[in-house]
């Protein structure tokens, strides 16, 4: 009788919590490794999940608790620096009206805490302070060499673990010293082209909740996101040249960028030096954003997920949607080689894998495309793009060019195959459901 089969995954944010949650519903053995010494943690960043997010959560039974925590967001303004009101649209409520999910907005935070608290046996499945150093490959499977010295054993290993992979470094250095170059990664994928800084205040009169606010201008923009109590924000500021390196940032280096700013309207009579002054060192962080995306996404039993393999600026929104869109289609393709009773052999794993990065990577790549394009456009990177943010966009409608590039995007997305529920359904009918319903 073949042995079950053990699914090793890289990094507890929320793509790797999520593909957790995806393999408990299949009865699938796993164990997730995280670095950091804690898995609940608060950095400043606020997130908005899109409706297809939302259907995601909603399938493994968490949507209820995400819809007490998140305020759910609904229109958009964009500003000027001098506070200047350009145009007002209704940006989220129409994908809720077509799919009956909501746009909700929260804390990264928060949606890691739901994903972990509710995540069966976590005591055990998720291991904090467990640093992946080093992966061998075999005939039968992956051991993974941790930084404490311990060796976690497995079938395959999911790379879940961000922009600054440990497992995409390893992969990448495992197909270099193999016969097979085909289609090899760059050593250094992803170039930080802008920085931010990532924060929170309390709620204040003037912030109106479910409100999503933009200011654009000249090398920077800054985007908010108000909810019942907090005001979530972040501040991307193009970088004079772009680089591969790792940056920690000074806890004065925040100070000077914050003060550097802070005439800069965040809200139409409201200023940066403002949420500034009710903000917790504690509940802000400036870092490298990262862009990049990868040509191969897998090497024997090592596949990548998410950031990993796709990063973005928080600009477009897509990040961590587009992220957990991947893992539900990575582990639809493993769900029936590893349920089988006829053991994981290489080419069935290979076959999966290929068949995972064939069917998301166009979506990716499009929505990888959008975003360095926007981030561009919205920090006026050139003459045209400030005339047309400033003079024509006023003037479009707004709303309906939303949803004519995001309804394909919302309509096709995945979910879980082999998880039946009863899925909202609005004005826009799902293009896919559950393969188990089909029957």
């Amino acid at each position: 009788m073949a042995k079950t089969a053990r699914v090793i995954i890289a990094g507890a944010g929320p793509v790797g919590l999520y593909t957790a949650h995806a393999f408990a519903k299949a009865n699938i053995d796993y164990v997730v490794l995280e670095q950091s010494p804690e898995i609940m943690r608060y950095r400043g960043a606020g997130i908005v999940i899109l409706p297809q997010t939302c259907r995601l959560m909603h399938q493994i039974g968490l949507l209820e608790r995400y819809e007490e925590l998140a305020t759910p967001v609904r229109n958009k303004i964009n500003i000027l620096q001098n506070g200047k009101q350009l145009c007002r649209y209704r940006l989220f409520d129409p994908m809720e009206e077509d799919f009956a999910y909501p746009c909700l907005g929260f804390s990264r935070g928060e949606l890691i805490q739901v994903l972990y608290e509710s995540l069966p046996e976590r005591e055990s499945r998720v291991k904090a302070n467990a640093r992946v150093v080093d992966i061998e490959t075999h005939a039968n499977g992956v051991r993974v060499h941790l930084a404490d010295g311990s060796v976690e054993e497995g079938d395959i290993i999911i790379g879940a673990d961000g922009v600054h992979s440990e497992t995409r470094a390893i992969m990448n250095r495992l197909a270099r010293e193999s016969s097979n170059t085909e289609g090899l990664n760059d050593e250094y994928p992803m170039v930080a082209h802008f920085q931010s800084i990532f924060a929170r205040c309390p709620i204040r009169e003037g912030m109106e909740p479910g409100l999503f606010t933009e200011t654009r201008g000249s090398g920077l923009v800054i985007q908010s996101s108000a909810s019942e109590g907090f005001l979530y924000y972040s501040l991307v500021r193009r970088l004079p040249t772009p680089t591969t390196a790792r940056r920690k940032y000074s806890d004065q280096e925040l100070e000077e960028e914050a003060k550097s700013v802070a005439e800069i309207h965040v809200l139409p009579g409201m200023k940066f030096k403002d949420i500034w002054a009710t903000t917790k060192r504690t509940d802000a962080t400036l870092v490298h954003l990262e862009e990049g995306i990868i040509d191969k996404w897998h090497h024997g039993r090592i596949v990548l997920l998410g950031d990993a393999v796709h990063k973005m600026t928080n600009i477009n929104g897509m990040g961590v949607n587009l992220g957990l869109q991947s893992a539900a289609v990575l582990v639809n393709q493993l769900y029936d080689i590893l349920n089988s009773e006829s053991g994981l052999s290489d080419e069935t794993i290979e076959k999966a894998f290929h068949s995972y990065q064939t069917i998301q990577e166009p979506l990716s790549r499009e929505m990888y495309k959008m975003g360095v394009e926007l981030s561009r456009f919205v920090t006026w990177s050139t003459w045209t793009a400030w005339f047309f943010d400033r003079f024509i966009v006023p003037w479009m409608n707004l709303e309906n060019q939303v949803k004519t590039q995001m309804t394909p995007v919302l309509r096709n997305s995945y979910v879980l195959d082999y998880v039946p529920f009863e899925s909202r359904v609005g004005q826009v009918p799902w293009g896919r459901t559950p393969k188990v319903q089909e029957q």
